[in-house]
């Protein structure tokens, strides 16, 4: 019902006049170009869990159904990917969007120095709370909470490289590789955000997408092509013609967990990103209009994720039907790393493949450590102008504590204990999140017409050349 909510939020200010309102002067031009702008937002928002997802979640709602649907049958695999669009589409994005404005309007608008939840929340709970304890004690549930939703990226990105280079090159999948993959990942992701959003975030990002098309493309093509497309085409039918009920459903009379375990889990797992990903969105969106960020926004990360899923889980779903592959089978015998792997390993030149996705996907995974710990060390700093950013050493601290924290999460137990920290970080958020709307409503509702006079673009005044009469 919430997202519900927010995806309204974001479609009424895209369209209506409050649209037009840019972050920064009126005439000033964005600070990233397009495209390197939405690849940033979706490579920090998606992480490195997305292709693991992309394969392993219809399966299990194929051998675990939502809407009350016998196993493996038609109408499981109808539901299946429509599911994960569902979870991984609007739902998602329209939290991080709506909670960019506040927090961009304080930034560029109000000019405060400071980039945190507390300073977007001040025309809630006042100056005074937002800069004394009251602010402090957001600022640091804000710290927590972002450290351990990405930690559970980690702990779902990691084992599956290590599956990956275990099929490649027969290296054992345990813990010890899985946490050198971690350290290669910590590198990288450290190396960038030492370098900057300029030279570091927005050119991993570029590259992670290149990569991202390409796996996809290879995969579109070598795979069955227009039955992808015909599963793909189904299931987003699906989608926008069961959205309320999908969203809306809670299985009051099957007794399954289905919603607890997926659509909930995935709820409080957004959330948990929320006022990270509107940190980052406000601080590279300087020079966009609300209706730039919201339109481009929701378009470029939807369209990023349905390319995704779309491939990866209908190639799954295909396999898995015409009984090339019973993945199935092995996601439950093995686990979910093992079921990625022989999907991607029916593919020609299974150890290219397998090669490229340990790339993407420790590239992904280091994206969205980069913009983490650059979005908190941006909140821990004392003051921080639109030109500036925090100190490299600061930035490139919080990388390694963040990898630190993965690396103790995996030693505890792995995704059981990683999907336990994601609920307890996600359900963390859920206030942050909502102080972050209403403290938008607050915004418009005195600052909306101030807005509109001074940070809309002027339309230049055209006027007629009228000749003077002949004398």
């Amino acid at each position: 019902m919430v997202h519900c909510g927010l995806i309204g939020l974001c479609l009424y200010f895209a369209v209506s006049r409050y649209g037009d309102i840019k972050f920064g002067e009126p005439d000033e031009k964005p600070e990233f170009r397009l495209t390197s702008w939405v690849a940033m937002i979706f490579c920090s928002g998606v992480g490195g869990a997305i292709m693991f997802w992309a394969i392993t979640e219809p399966l299990w709602d194929i051998a675990i159904p939502p809407q009350n649907a016998s196993p493996m049958s038609v109408q499981a695999y109808d539901w299946a990917l429509a599911y994960l669009l569902l979870h991984w589409g609007p739902n998602a994005w329209c939290t991080y969007l709506i909670t960019a404005l506040p927090i961009a309007y304080m930034f560029y608008i109000k000019k405060e120095p400071f980039l945190r939840v507390s300073t977007a929340g001040e025309m809630i709970i006042g100056p005074r709370l937002a800069r004394g304890v009251f602010g402090r004690c957001i600022d640091v549930f804000f710290i927590l909470g972002l450290m351990f939703c990405t930690a559970v990226t980690m702990c779902i990105s990691l084992p599956t490289v290590a599956e990956a280079l275990h099929e490649v090159f027969g290296v054992s999948p345990a813990l010890f590789t899985q946490l050198i993959v971690l350290c290669f990942s910590g590198l990288v992701a450290a190396y960038t955000v030492y370098k900057g959003l300029e030279k570091g975030i927005k050119r991993l990002s570029d590259i992670n997408v290149a990569l991202a098309l390409l796996l996809v493309f290879y995969c579109a093509v070598c795979g069955p092509t227009v039955t992808l497309f015909n599963i793909f085409t189904n299931a987003f039918g699906k989608l926008l013609g069961n959205f309320p009920n999908m969203v809306f459903w809670t299985d009051p009379w099957g007794g399954g967990s289905f919603p607890q375990d997926w659509t909930i889990f995935y709820a409080l797992f957004w959330a948990g990103f929320g006022p990270f990903m509107g940190l980052f969105i406000a601080r590279i969106s300087r020079g966009r209009t609300i209706r730039e960020i919201i339109g481009w926004g929701m378009a470029g990360t939807i369209a990023g994720g349905c390319l995704m899923h779309g491939v990866f889980g209908s190639y799954a779903m295909y396999l898995q039907y015409t009984g090339m592959l019973d993945a199935i089978s092995i996601l439950r015998q093995q686990g979910g790393a093992a079921a990625m792997i022989a999907v991607l390993s029916t593919l020609p030149f299974k150890n290219i493949v397998l090669i490229a996705y340990c790339v993407l996907s420790t590239i992904f995974l280091a994206t969205t450590v980069n913009s983490g710990s650059y979005v908190v060390a941006s909140t821990a700093t004392m003051r921080l102008h639109p030109s500036s950013e925090p100190h490299r050493v600061h930035r490139t601290f919080w990388c390694v504590v963040q990898c630190l924290l993965a690396m103790g999460l995996l030693c505890m137990g792995g995704l059981g204990v990683a999907k336990m920290f994601g609920n307890f970080s996600g359900a963390l958020m859920a206030l942050p999140v909502l102080l972050l709307v209403i403290c938008w409503f607050r915004i418009i509702s005195r600052k909306g017409a101030y807005m509109l006079r001074h940070h809309v673009r002027a339309e230049p005044v055209v006027t007629e050349d009228v000749k003077s009469p002949a004398v």
